[in-house]
């Protein structure tokens, strides 16, 4: 990426704005990955409920609670996010019911109380750069409001029957996730988030904890082709 060159010749965008070509210092032309280009601008986010030691305790409920979610992010007018990664790592189940994950992207939710506020970090460090959404870190305090119109459920997991680990349990020769993850790249899943929109990563498990990260790269709603 470092050795991409601005080159003398220049081809007209689709837009009618002249712009630089790209080469590589061998004379080669180059594409680089959307993703790695928005994370060099510092347009990339992490947004996460880990600590050091102490798991978010989520819902009580084993099935799936719109108005518990484990992580609630809002976009505002301005700003549109695409999810890159999601990881939900349960540190604990609870009892023996079956677990599931989602996240949905979609409009009409918002945050009414509780929870943990989240300030999203953007991943280049030597960058003070902040993100215009709002983020809420989920557990049995929060309270929001579900999202009720263009429902785009782009990722769904889960066991049927969970186990909390024991002594006894620790040597079972039985697959036995405990980590959750969805990434963009896995079949170039783009799912596009604003503005004006709400993602939620929701959970079900019986008093379950643990941690979830969300990564995304935000950019201008008026990048966004009409």
């Amino acid at each position: 990426m470092a050795a991409i060159l601005k080159a003398r010749s220049i081809t007209q965008s689709g837009d009618g704005t002249d712009t630089y070509l790209r080469m590589v210092l061998s004379g080669e032309l180059a594409v680089a990955d959307y993703f790695a280009i928005k994370a060099m601008k510092g347009q990339m986010f992490n947004a996460s409920s880990i600590s050091v030691t102490t798991p978010t305790t989520w819902t009580a409920t084993a099935t799936i609670d719109i108005t518990k979610p484990a992580l609630f992010l809002s976009v505002p007018t301005n700003k549109v996010i695409i999810p890159v990664e999601i990881v939900l790592y349960m540190e604990a189940f609870g009892t023996t019911a079956q677990f599931e994950c989602q996240a949905v992207i979609g409009t009409g939710g918002s945050w009414a109380s509780g929870g943990t506020a989240i300030t999203p970090v953007c991943t280049r460090s030597d960058l003070s750069n902040t993100s215009g959404c709002s983020v809420y870190a989920g557990g049995n305090t929060i309270v929001t409001v579900g999202q009720t119109a263009k429902l785009n459920y782009f990722w769904r997991d889960g066991q049927q029957f969970a186990i909390t680990k024991t002594t006894g349990s620790a040597t079972a020769s039985v697959t036995d996730p405990c980590r959750f993850v969805w990434r963009a790249s896995d079949g170039y899943n783009l799912n596009i988030a604003g503005p004006s929109s709400q993602l939620q990563i929701n959970q079900g498990s019986q008093a379950g904890t643990g941690f979830v990260t969300l990564v995304y790269a935000e950019i201008p709603s008026s990048e966004l082709p009409t």
